[in-house]
């Protein structure tokens, strides 16, 4: 006798957000269909992770925060299916993954997993890549340097902290900036980071480095603020320019700081952060 062929199970994640950006509110849906046999799920995980880079420069896939559904526990019984919603809201230090249209190179999804109470352990996995747009404050610093030839980008993500941040998060996310047509003479390619908040984001620039990882292994930096209601008002270009000129001068000064283990921060501009970084944390 033919052996029965018993239609599989099967887990589609929905997101229904359309816009995704540091801090935002994530809605969506969970669909899962039976099959051909009943379901009893017993459990069910929803995690935003990204692959990161250890200090070492190791790769590994860590999560960021978790997503919940309403119920954890149901049953579907065979030939149906059953929509869970699901919430979720990532937070202000979640990496970007695009920029203008265009992908840097950050790998970040939610990755669904579901556990089913058949004897056999069977798990229901789903995975969806999350595209990220950038705070205005971060966008604003990258457009503006991007007015001074700095148009071409990509980005990683590193397991350690901005030194001497307030922020709690233990990655940081280096974006890499090349002049494609040479003006940049001093420093034809840059790294900017970023320490945000639902204020604003304090911006971190560096010569490039993007084969060291750890944060004090790098060159020295120096960074100025940039406020989220700034965007599209104030002439960040004007500041990404001293900032520019403040780097150069750092490195005229401390040599050592230009060189790869400059020890991280410089902190050699002149700009305050004139905002409360506390709020709305």
């Amino acid at each position: 006798m033919p052996a029965v062929v018993v239609d599989p199970p099967e887990l589609d994640t929905r997101i229904s957000t359309l816009t995704l950006r540091p801090g935002a509110e994530v809605s969506g849906r969970l669909v899962i269909r039976a099959g051909g046999a009943d379901l009893r799920v017993c459990d069910v995980v929803l995690q935003p992770v990204a692959r990161i880079h250890r200090p070492g420069g190791e790769l590994m896939t860590d999560h960021l925060t978790f997503f919940h559904t309403s119920v954890f526990r149901f049953d579907v019984p065979a030939g149906t299916e059953r929509q869970v919603p699901f919430t979720g809201r990532l937070p202000w230090y979640a990496p970007f993954t695009d920029f203008d249209g265009r992908a840097l190179g950050v790998d970040f999804s939610l990755r669904t997993r579901i556990a089913l109470n058949d004897g056999a352990g069977t798990v229901l996995t789903d995975t969806d890549f999350l595209h990220v747009d950038p705070l205005p404050a971060v966008g604003a610093a990258l457009d503006a340097f991007g007015e001074l030839g700095y148009l071409e980008r990509y980005s990683h993500l590193v397991k350690d902290q901005i030194k001497d941040s307030e922020s709690i998060s233990e990655e940081y996310q280096p974006v890499f900036l090349s002049d494609p047509s040479g003006g940049q003479a001093d420093f034809p390619e840059l790294e900017l980071a970023f320490d945000t908040n639902a204020v604003g984001a304090i911006c971190h620039l560096r010569a490039s480095a993007p084969d060291v990882f750890a944060w004090d292994d790098k060159p020295g930096t120096v960074w100025f603020p940039v406020a989220h209601h700034e965007a599209g008002t104030a002439d960040v270009t004007a500041r990404a320019a001293r900032a520019l000129e403040e780097l150069a001068a750092f490195y005229r000064r401390h040599p050592k700081k230009a060189r790869r283990g400059g020890r991280g921060s410089g902190r050699a501009t002149r700009n305050p952060w004139p905002y409360d970084r506390n709020a709305a944390t």
